[in-house]
């Protein structure tokens, strides 16, 4: 009897027999995968903050997340690589308006898209070098984004578990970056150099007990280089500006001054205004009808001179240390800040935002809409100058992003 059983089983074997046929007229090109440019970038691992996970105008999204620069690394290593891609709009979704704080979507947080086997880009938004291997320690940044990630594991113990031949690491910048947000810059509240460089050994440790032959060692940022920090001297020459673009935003402007105390002879050209507070905090009162003042000599989220030099200390006491264990190890050191230096001689991160495009070079264009996080032309920049330093120290041949 022709029953519905003997149908499927027919239909079956007609498509086994198809699939077959169809396999053996495929060229073995078609199913195997580009080789690897080399083997020593077999399984390629990034560590890091905000920028490696790929954040950009305060927010994060699967397409920032693929226009990364370690992407953009494995791309050019031929290396498969997986980020933890975020469904839907980000989370949050990234700024489309610096001034009025808009967004691509008021959806708050879109989850994750389907976890792959292996995780390559371990990197985590908010991280500082004590988040690479606790996410419980005092003082550690775990967010949503954490165990949206990782899953629950340290950056350090997901990476292991993908058995790197190649890792990149970028940290540091927070270690010095939440208090100057803050703007309580004091030896207590920026990362001391021997926690930094005990967490970081102890990161470098693990990795190359788990296989890694090479890797990048990424510099931290001099904060006085990015453009969401500007000279208190800046915001006097904006003043009369702020206020045009600040009433035609919004029919309830108040009014925005700047006091005599940052102009150029005063404290204006020693200070430093963070602009989650010049531009957001006292920008977002005026909007609403506040009459607002910034001043440079009383305001304690504007960074003094005296805490602008503790910053840049700190960071260079981190660089030498960095630059000093990539030497030890036979990895390369990459510096960011030659790259952003020549970036602000360019003129492509501004000494001040464009207050005209608050929807697309605010803040120059270098950076993204946060004036923290560098827009996708600038991860091609740093996967550039970070290929033609591997390179040279490997002997490699890895073409570089066009």
């Amino acid at each position: 009897m022709y029953t519905f059983r003997t149908r499927l089983s027919a239909l079956l074997s007609a498509l086994l027999i198809a699939s077959v046929l169809l396999l053996a007229g495929c060229d073995d090109d078609s199913l195997t995968p580009p080789p690897v440019e080399d083997d020593l970038f077999a399984r390629y691992v990034s560590l890091g903050n905000s920028i490696t996970a790929g954040l950009q105008s305060s927010g994060i999204n699967a397409t920032t997340q693929q226009d990364a620069y370690p992407v953009l690394l494995a791309e050019q290593m031929g290396t498969p690589f997986n980020s933890p891609l975020l469904a839907g709009d980000g989370c949050p979704p990234p700024l489309t308006n610096a001034i009025t704080g808009e967004r691509a979507s008021s959806t708050p947080c879109g989850l994750r898209q389907a976890p792959p086997v292996r995780l390559n880009n371990v990197a985590v938004p908010g991280s500082a070098v004590v988040d690479l291997l606790d996410n419980n320690a005092p003082r550690n940044n775990a967010n949503v984004l954490t165990q949206l990630f990782l899953g629950g594991r340290t950056q350090v113990e997901a990476a292991v578990e993908a058995e790197p031949t190649f890792v990149t690491i970028w940290t540091g910048n927070n270690d010095v970056l939440n208090a100057a947000f803050a703007g309580v810059v004091t030896p207590e509240t920026v990362t001391s150099v021997s926690n930094f460089e005990a967490r970081y050994t102890e990161a470098l440790n693990a990795l190359e007990g788990a296989g890694a032959q090479g890797g990048v060692l990424f510099g931290v940022s001099d904060i006085t280089l990015i453009p969401h920090f500007s000279a208190g001297a800046a915001y006097a020459a904006a003043e009369n500006q702020i206020n045009a673009v600040g009433s035609s935003q919004s029919p309830a402007w108040g009014s925005f001054s700047v006091d005599a105390s940052c102009a150029p002879s005063q404290q204006g050209t020693t200070t430093l205004v963070p602009a989650n507070y010049g531009l957001s905090e006292l920008l977002a009162r005026a909007l609403e009808g506040a009459d607002v003042t910034l001043n440079c000599a009383t305001d304690e989220r504007v960074l003094s001179g005296e805490e602008v030099a503790l910053v840049q200390s700190r960071v260079d006491a981190y660089n030498s240390f960095i630059q000093s264990e990539a030497d030890a190890r036979g990895w390369v050191y990459q510096p960011i800040n030659p790259t952003l230096n020549e970036l602000r001689e360019s003129g492509a991160i501004p000494p001040f935002p464009n207050f005209s495009d608050p929807s697309g070079d605010f803040f120059g264009t270098a950076f993204s809409l946060d004036g923290i996080h560098p827009n996708s032309a600038t991860h091609r920049i740093v996967a550039n100058t970070t290929i033609e330093a591997i390179n040279a120290e490997y002997g490699t041949s890895l073409s570089t992003v066009e």
